[in-house]
């Protein structure tokens, strides 16, 4: 009888369906960015659904690697919402080219359970490549007006390089390329990413992903993002891009945000220590003006996403790109 026992609790707690904890969440844990140009900073989204019935309480990620920063797109995830563990590799702090750059990401999960969950990104930099800008932004677009935007990518040490074929991983993005140039071992081509009029509403991101003549850059990857806008707010220009800009040179531009309606700017996110984002108007307007200034602190160059949030509920969120390649003085 007490076999039988034994053999009933062993069969029950075989049956029980097994717990998934925080790792189990991830679909994925790995972003290897293949091939980038030094000078870039590399985002990814490690994004997961709470489908537990508890709440999860995040902490701050550490990193393994000062190149790479990572933050929690929220603390707190209750069951069914979705967040996201974003890492920012920034190209210029790796030190080695044409080496695998793998950084390690713990995020720790603090409740109901304590565990770490580790993720990972990795790159290899090169000192010969060259893409401006180091991401297709088409800022904000009007849903069913489409739009093309484009980088210009550089190989500089091989002058027989070809692209020879161009994907996306956008289901509304088609990807074009051309050979712009080609002068001793460098040879430029330029890379187009077509929206289709047909995208919905949303903030959308994708690849387009080439592939190359040139076994050590077989693969390249050119990130896209698009945000397409529900109602009628213009956005003129649709991205702020300073050009060449000397280190330590602050340098201002205006955009205009316009609606058939008035509307409130409530806040605006992604200013840091090289972008500073100010509002002309507080009150509700039909016009608003921002003014984005760029004092860029260090070599290389950046890429930022300005969040401006309104209380538009048509389109509560505009995002506007900024780029700018900074040079010594």
């Amino acid at each position: 009888m007490k076999h039988l026992v034994l053999a009933i609790i062993g069969l029950a707690a075989a049956a029980a369906p097994a717990v998934a904890g925080p790792t189990d969440l991830f679909t994925e844990k790995v972003a290897d960015f293949g091939v980038s140009p030094k000078g870039t900073v590399l985002v990814h989204y490690f994004r997961f659904t709470n489908n537990t019935q508890q709440t999860l309480t995040l902490g701050n990620p550490r990193v393994s690697c000062g190149c790479t920063a990572a933050s929690v797109s929220k603390a707190t995830v209750a069951p069914g919402e979705t967040a996201a563990v974003i890492a920012h590799m920034d190209t210029r702090r790796i030190p080695h080219a044409n080496v695998t750059k793998s950084v390690l990401v713990y995020v720790p999960f603090l409740s109901p359970t304590q565990e770490e969950v580790v993720l990972r990104v990795q790159t290899v930099t090169r000192d010969d490549l060259m893409m401006s800008p180091d991401v297709i932004a088409f800022g904000s677009v009007k849903a069913g007006a489409g739009a093309k935007a484009s980088t210009k990518v550089t190989f500089m040490s091989d002058p027989n390089w070809k692209v020879t074929a161009a994907t996306s991983t956008g289901g509304f993005v088609k990807a074009e390329f051309k050979e712009e140039s080609r002068n001793g071992s460098m040879v430029t081509y330029d890379v187009t990413a077509v929206l289709d009029p047909n995208c919905p509403a949303g903030n959308w991101v994708s690849d387009i992903n080439l592939t190359t003549s040139n076994a050590a850059v077989a693969k390249l990857r050119v990130p896209v993002t698009v945000t397409v806008a529900a109602s009628s707010v213009a956005v003129t220009p649709e991205s702020a891009a300073f050009g060449s800009l000397p280190m330590g040179v602050e340098m201002e531009k205006k955009i205009t945000l316009k609606s058939g309606k008035p509307f409130k700017i409530l806040e605006v996110k992604g200013a840091d220590e090289q972008l500073k984002v100010t509002v002309e108007k507080t009150g509700a307007s039909e016009v608003h003006t921002i003014v984005v200034a760029a004092n860029p602190k260090a070599t290389g160059g950046f890429t930022r996403m300005v969040e401006i949030v309104t209380d538009d509920k048509d389109q509560p969120k505009l995002i506007i790109p900024v780029t700018a390649k900074v040079v010594e003085k």
